[in-house]
């Protein structure tokens, strides 16, 4: 019993020094220097500026599975200029999901014991 709960506690912490260090905090500095195709919408200004919308690209251009995730839960917190670009974005979003898996962004199952 003992070496089950050992085995448990090892294999529990694994998983979570891989999940941390999968999701990599992006700075706003790192996410400013992003280019825009890391994101998933990019919404014009009245000024001419642009704001750009949930990234989940790395500077490589390589898709960034935890930020994906992120992108997706929080498209309903973005305050869009053009509520047209909230489905694109989704569409975008949901295609990238389709590719990894859509596993990818469940939490893991517990067993409840």
């Amino acid at each position: 019993m003992e070496m089950r709960w050992c085995l448990g506690m090892v294999l529990g912490l694994l998983l979570l020094a891989g999940a941390s260090a999968d999701a990599a905090k992006w700075s706003r500095q790192y996410i400013r220097q992003l280019p825009d195709t890391a994101f998933a919408a990019i919404e014009p200004t009245p000024e001419g500026k642009k704001v750009r919308h949930l990234p989940h690209h790395d500077a490589n251009g390589n898709l960034d599975v935890p930020h994906l995730c992120n992108a997706l839960s929080r498209l309903n917190q973005v305050k869009w200029r053009d509520p047209g670009n909230a489905e694109a974005a989704r569409r975008h979003l949901n295609e990238h999901l389709g590719q990894v898996g859509r596993s990818s962004c469940r939490p893991p199952r517990t067993s409840g014991r």
